[in-house]
């Protein structure tokens, strides 16, 4: 009499590792990679699956957001900000703003899907692509009363694979944000 019992629970386990394994692969991830230099040197890579976040501010107190009241001006221009951001997302790639300093140089462009700002300063650079359709759909569905942390995420999740965010300071102290 063979036995199948064996090779029935390697099946069941293979099949739920295959199953978690390509859950993990599907899901938002995160890497927030910082480097700070000597003579305290430190390096860390924290990578965040953006489902751990969303529950992470389901416990924020309610209290906590009462003091990020929206400003009623704010609220009354709510259809404005909404249509100059479509109109931005429907719009050609362009330059927004340049602005050159001699300690500085700023640049807002808008490229595909994506609004890039770029902030080359003496004490530090900053590189960031904020995905437009991503902020829009978050100010859409907004009820406009209080900050709401869920917009950032739903902002994230709209984010392109690749790096979001770079900051890297003269005291060789960097920070990279990338999307998975």
């Amino acid at each position: 009499m063979r036995e199948r019992g064996v090779s029935t629970v390697g099946a069941v386990v293979l099949v739920g590792l295959a199953g978690t394994l390509a859950t993990v692969m599907a899901m938002d991830w995160m890497v927030v990679d910082v480097r700070t230099p000597a003579p305290d040197a430190m390096h860390m890579r924290i990578p965040v699956p953006l489902v751990a976040a969303r529950v992470a501010t389901a416990f924020i107190p309610e209290e906590a957001t009462h003091d990020a009241e929206v400003p009623p001006e704010l609220r009354q221009q709510r259809e404005l900000v909404l249509a100059a951001l479509r109109s931005l997302a429907h719009g050609p790639d362009t330059t927004l703003v340049s602005v050159v300093a001699p300690d500085a140089r700023v640049e807002v462009t808008k490229k595909g899907d994506l609004l890039r700002i770029v902030v080359d300063a003496d004490d530090a650079n900053v590189h960031c692509a904020v995905p437009i359709d991503g902020v829009l759909e978050a100010l859409d569905e907004w009820d406009w009363q209080t900050f709401d942390p869920d917009m950032v995420l739903d902002v994230l999740a709209d984010a392109p694979m690749g790096e979001m965010v770079r900051v890297e300071a003269d005291d060789g102290t960097r920070v990279v944000i990338t999307m998975w």
